[in-house]
């Protein structure tokens, strides 16, 4: 076990928000059929079927085993969970906004980075029936000890914690963006290009990058980067675009952190299509290093978390929204320098 600590600790020293597993696991990934090698939750995460089956990011802490945390898009609320044994070991539920009937932050992404965990609202109009929910269009942070990955107040599931912090600025700036994303801001997710919609989060640094699912034009997907502290305080966001070639009608499921940049996971902006993940070293463009079949096409892959990463490989795990529990699997992903 000494050897497999301090292989982890190599690999927090390089990514901390996102390598977990390191050699933990030594070339099982390369060996599955295509469908990833299957994990497991146990006990099951709170709540109904449905809260169970909406789980639409993931981010962990890395310590000793990982200290994570699940986007959740049906509920006013996070969950944690610990991974051990390809187990997810789902943990007490922290409610972030109140329940007070006006629509849940519809949470799509999260991310850990120095002692913050962050979760990502949609900032999107309601998939169903396009309506306007307040709390979809807020980014939140909280403090956890950096030694334990625990929040060091006390949480609860029906109460908001007051160290939660809360901003509603990329509102504006997605609302202020030229061209695509503007034109997209608070608009239905429709059955073309697709209205504003985040699902990716990732933190690098102190910068922020969050990733559309819409829209989507002519084969372009977006990321957008901003300052984090800025993002939760005062000044100027400093907000830039990108502009990445993934495919037509193709928008962006999550993001990871990685050395030298991000991963991606992509997949339709409507409901039918190909799910990918790429590499993105943040300035050239990205490379494709898997098409992902799906374990049964009512769902989507929705997370990314990386568990290690070699010269020449990622292992990561990969979450379904659709399944109880996320229905974890891991893969093996090649890429060349």
């Amino acid at each position: 076990m000494r050897l497999f600590q301090r292989h982890w600790r190599f690999l927090f020293s390089i990514v901390p928000c996102a390598l977990l597993m390191g050699a933990a696991v030594p070339g099982a990934a390369a060996q599955d059929s295509g469908l990833g090698i299957a994990w497991k939750a146990g006990p099951h995460f709170a709540g109904k079927k449905k809260v169970r089956k909406s789980i639409s990011g993931a981010a962990c802490a890395p310590v000793l085993p990982p200290v994570c945390i699940a986007a959740l898009d049906e509920k006013n609320r996070t969950q944690f969970f610990t991974i051990a044994d390809r187990t997810l070991k789902p943990g007490p539920v922290m409610a972030i906004v109140e329940d007070n009937g006006n629509g849940d932050p519809d949470t799509e992404g999260a991310a850990y980075a120095d002692g913050f965990f962050y979760l990502l609202g949609s900032h999107g109009l309601s998939r169903k029936k396009g309506k306007f929910h307040p709390s979809s269009f807020l980014m939140f942070r909280f403090p956890v000890d950096k030694s334990t990955g625990k929040p060091a107040f006390d949480i609860s599931a029906d109460t908001v914690a007051p160290e939660i912090t809360r901003s509603d600025r990329l509102r504006q700036v997605i609302r202020k963006s030229p061209g695509v994303i503007g034109d997209y801001a608070e608009k239905p997710l429709g059955k073309k290009a697709g209205g504003a919609n985040l699902e990716g989060l990732a933190v690098i640094g102190k910068r922020m990058y969050v990733g559309f699912r819409g829209p989507s034009s002519k084969g372009r997907a977006y990321i957008l980067s901003v300052d984090v502290d800025r993002l939760f305080g005062d000044g100027d966001l400093a907000p830039v675009i990108f502009t990445l070639e993934l495919g037509k009608n193709i928008g962006i499921r999550d993001l990871a952190a990685v050395s030298g940049g991000l991963l991606i996971l992509a997949g339709p902006v409507q409901e039918e299509g190909l799910y990918s993940i790429f590499r993105w070293d943040l300035k050239n463009p990205p490379q494709k290093l898997k098409d992902l079949v799906m374990p049964d096409p009512e769902v989507k892959a929705e997370t990314l978390l990386v568990l290690g990463q070699q010269d020449d490989s990622y292992d990561v795990l990969v979450l379904y929204d659709g399944i109880k529990d996320g229905g974890p699997r891991e893969y093996r992903l090649s890429y060349s320098r």
